[in-house]
């Protein structure tokens, strides 16, 4: 009984409805939308397919027993005396086969900081502590702090983290310096802003963060992957001594505040000493107390060095955000001029779903692989608002401009 009513409704509906004889201009808009969708789907099937892929292969890799290099683990502090408590532990009882220390540069003078590491340093003596001078002017303090660091290290492989990080397996050091063992000298690591442990619940904006997260992490470990690194992470980032020295250290971007994990990464990479370690033993957490102000000026300052960096990256994943506006474009427009037949608005509704699905499952699958929350229909909005925000963003951030360079230009 129920078939015949679906029959007889079918029945009593104007064939014009539908009807394959509708406009030509609305199968070309068809067209247009599919070609322009499968690009859109190519464009990010390469690149969240090659970052999971690379998670996962990193995973599998067996760490070799012997043949590390002797290491210097430098950790930039700013006031971070009740994080410390907790990080270094986590690196000092590291299962590293070779020598390696711990450098703290403090580069916020203050009690508790000071007292948390002299009591550490009676327990561990690979562990050490120096000072950025207070009185310190016309300069970044964080690339002094960071060179002072370096100058301080006796071993020439260099590990770079931060106060606010937390490292969360006894193995971290042996992922990212297995590396050196091939020859590298760049080790590009990765660190997770907001993990699946983020307990913000009524922070509203906390799936946008995480998916601006993943959609820059993806742009620059998919090139880094290409053997095309253009930045890195302060959190965890690796290179050898005699390679920062070799450029004389920051010294071509002195005038700015940052660019010490993306303009220097890309001044010293290169296809052949470059190495990108993804696992999660190679992973650090940062750990944040108000993620909403470091998101913003994070991403602040990542908008401003972005113009001195190589464009094709940027590029291409903003041709992904504008290609689901013009594929959303072609297919209105296909379903008004084949009105009156519903065949070009299914169809192009059909189109919409398949790639949405597609485009969900994989950008599911990477942000799971780095750590991040495990989103769903709010990708493609946040997707099709990324040149908007973008633009936003850029807007306000020139409230932060003079904040971007030393004194030595005012």
């Amino acid at each position: 009984m129920a078939w015949d009513l679906v029959i007889l409704s079918l029945i009593m509906i104007d064939p014009v409805y539908y009807s394959l004889d509708f406009s030509e201009t609305a199968l070309w808009l068809l067209i247009a939308m599919a070609v322009i969708t499968i690009a859109n789907a190519l464009i990010m099937w390469r690149k969240l397919i090659r970052v999971t892929r690379k998670v996962n292969s990193d995973d599998e890799a067996a760490l070799p027993d012997s043949g590390y290099p002797a290491a210097s683990v430098i950790i930039y502090s700013r006031a971070d005396g009740e994080n410390l408590t907790t990080l270094l532990p986590q690196i000092l009882n590291q299962d590293y086969p070779a020598p390696f220390e711990v450098i703290v540069v403090n580069d916020k003078i203050d009690d508790y900081t000071e007292g948390v590491i002299s009591e550490l340093e009676l327990q561990y003596s690979n562990l050490y502590m120096t000072f950025t001078p207070d009185n310190t002017r016309n300069l970044s303090r964080r690339k002094l702090s960071l060179t002072l660091g370096i100058k301080a290290a006796r071993y020439n492989a260099i590990i770079h983290t931060q106060g606010n990080c937390r490292v969360n397996s006894p193995l971290w050091l042996r992922s990212m310096m297995r590396h050196f063992i091939d020859g590298k000298s760049v080790v590009i690591g990765y660190a997770t802003n907001m993990g699946p442990n983020d307990t913000e619940d009524c922070d509203k904006n906390k799936r946008r963060r995480a998916f601006d997260d993943v959609w820059q992490s993806v742009r620059y470990l998919s090139a880094a992957i290409k053997n095309k690194a253009h930045r890195g992470d302060a959190c965890n980032l690796a290179y050898s001594r005699d390679l920062f020295f070799a450029v004389k250290g920051y010294s071509n971007t002195l005038n700015l505040t940052y660019g010490d994990d993306d303009l220097f990464v890309n001044e010293i990479s290169t296809a052949d000493n470059t190495a990108t370690e993804l696992s999660h033993n190679g992973r650090v957490d940062i750990a944040h107390y108000s993620p909403a102000i470091h998101h913003a000026t994070e991403r602040a300052r990542r908008d401003f060095t972005a113009g001195m960096l190589p464009r094709e990256p940027f590029i291409i994943m903003a041709l992904s955000s504008w290609l689901w506006w013009v594929g959303a474009a072609a297919g209105i427009a296909a379903a008004v001029t084949g009105l009156p037949s519903l065949i070009p608005a299914v169809t192009a509704f059909a189109i919409a779903c398949i790639f949405t699905i597609i485009y969900i499952k994989l950008w599911r699958k990477c942000s799971i692989a780095l750590g991040y929350r495990k989103l769903r229909f709010t990708i493609p909005i946040l997707a099709m608002l990324r040149p908007l925000r973008t633009a936003i963003h850029q807007l306000t951030g020139r409230r932060w401009h003079n904040a971007h360079f030393t004194n030595t230009i005012h």
